[in-house]
């Protein structure tokens, strides 16, 4: 008996290494299946004050300028890479999206400009993208979304 137990941890610790995972610096992504659904988008900041709404004062939360109706918005990412974009109370737009180099998300209103933000972070509930941008004085700055399952 005191054989067999033996056999049997011997066996165990030899066979564990296998079972470890180990963390790498190696870049990660995002499939398109973790973006199939709806999405509003509930929060946007800058990291430079600016006057952003022309209203004559800088701020860097741009969502608190949105209005009730910008603020009204849906993004559907369907997984044939198809879309439905409500924008705002009154402009709902089909188009198409999709994930490029596991980083980007490439999202494209019939009619309207295509937008590219890069993915920072993402959970099952919520995610958040960057968009770099030149203000008209030249200076570079960064807007990031969040955006929440809906």
């Amino acid at each position: 008996m005191n054989r067999l137990i033996l056999y049997l941890f011997i066996l165990f610790t030899s066979c564990n290494d296998h079972l470890k995972i180990e963390r790498n610096n190696d870049p990660q992504g995002y499939a398109d299946s973790q973006f199939v659904g709806t999405w509003k988008v509930t929060a946007v900041t800058a990291d430079v004050a600016w006057d952003y709404d022309g209203n004559g004062s800088t701020e860097t939360n741009i969502y608190a300028t949105w209005s009730a109706c910008k603020k009204d918005n849906l993004y559907t990412f369907i997984g044939d890479k198809t879309g439905t974009y409500k924008l705002d109370c009154s402009n709902t737009k089909i188009g198409s999206w999709e994930i490029i180099d596991t980083k980007f998300l490439n999202y494209t209103p019939l009619g309207g400009s295509p937008e590219s933000e890069r993915v920072i972070q993402m959970t099952s509930i919520q995610f958040k993208s960057t968009l770099a941008i030149s203000l008209p004085n030249g200076q570079p700055a960064t807007i990031t979304k969040t955006w929440d399952r809906q």
